[in-house]
This record gives structure tokens, C-alpha cells and sequence, in this order.
């Protein structure tokens, strides 16, 4: 048996470690103890030999924490997190926090939304996240490949915004591939 190779704390592995100290734990086998995880995998996930857990796995970390997977998951704006157990295909998914009611009933506010920051441009109709003078903003688009042009418009009919924009001047951070909603 090959032996593992230790890499760079996952975002993942660094929440739930913060969590587990946080929930008063001296030590992370007590917790692997109390949450029915199987040994050393919290361990390794929190010191670097593994990127993330498997789901089942998953789901007794966030009972024992009092929290739901989808909040471990979750991250600050832009914050890569490994999420090859949710979402394969994806180049760079990162999650980021909806600011406004500009999308709704898409998005409201306070949703966490999974952007894949490999997209870096408009080549199909979706909703896309661009950056602002000094934020981002959620926007659905729509490219017109003769024109050059994207429609660029927003989801809550209660906003007046659509506008025609060349697809060269957007600065695109990545492309909505899913969505958390609280229930």
C-alpha cells in the first residue's frame, strides 16, 4: 500500500476543524468518537491527506456539529472549496452569497450559490456572475454570437434592468451551476 501524500488543508477540512474546536473538542478522535465517523478520516481530512469526506460521512460530521452539510460546504465569497463529491464537470466551483433581491424568485437574498469560476465567458444562454465597480452582481444573460452582444437582464420584474452589452466589456467571474435555499 502506497503511502498518502500530505497536501494543503481543504477549506473544507479547515471549516470543520474550527467547528470541532468550536464545539469545545481537546481532540478530533473524540469527535470522530461522538460523530460515528469512521477513525482517522476526520483526521485526515483536517491535516491534509484527504480533500473531503464521503457523503454519508458527511451528514454524522454535520449532526454532531448541529449544522447541515450544505453549510459546511459553504464558504465566504469566492472561496474555492473542493466539491468533487457534488459537482463533477466543474473547473473551479466556488460558492457566493446572494446580496439582493435583483433575481428573485431565482435567488433571495441570503441564498449560497455555486459559481464555476473556470467560466470565463459568455458562450450560452445562463445566469452568470460579473463583477461590479465594488461588488458582483447575479445576472441572467443571453449571448447573440452574430451581434457579438449578450442580453444581460435581471429575474424580479420589479426592476427595470435589460440591456444589450458587448460580450467583450463583461467581466465575467463564473457561471451559476446551483443553488442551497433554506427551506
Amino acid at each position: 500500500m502506497g503511502k498518502s501524500v500530505k497536501k494543503p488543508v481543504s477549506a473544507l477540512g479547515k471549516k470543520i476543524y474550527a467547528m470541532i474546536r468550536a464545539a469545545n473538542f481537546n481532540y478530533i478522535k473524540d469527535f470522530e468518537k461522538a460523530s460515528g465517523v469512521r477513525p482517522d478520516s476526520v483526521r485526515r481530512l483536517c491535516g491534509g491527506y484527504t480533500q473531503s469526506l464521503p457523503y454519508a460521512d458527511l451528514e454524522k460530521v454535520a449532526k454532531c456539529l448541529h449544522t447541515t452539510v450544505q453549510e459546511l460546504y459553504a464558504a465566504g465569497d469566492g472561496e474555492s472549496i473542493y466539491t468533487g463529491n457534488l459537482v463533477p464537470g466543474a473547473a473551479e466551483p466556488c460558492w457566493y452569497e446572494v446580496r439582493s433581491d435583483e433575481m428573485a424568485p431565482t435567488f433571495k437574498s441570503g441564498d449560497k450559490v455555486l459559481v464555476d469560476a473556470g467560466v470565463k465567458q459568455v458562450k450560452e444562454a445562463g445566469v452568470y456572475l460579473i463583477g461590479t465597480t465594488d461588488s458582483y452582481a447575479f445576472r441572467r444573460m443571453a449571448p447573440d454570437i452574430l451581434t457579438g452582444l449578450a442580453k444581460v437582464y435581471v429575474d424580479n420584474r420589479s426592476y427595470a434592468y435589460a440591456e444589450e452589452v458587448p460580450v467583450d466589456n463583461l467581466k465575467i467571474i463564473g457561471r451559476v451551476i446551483g443553488i442551497f435555499q433554506r427551506i
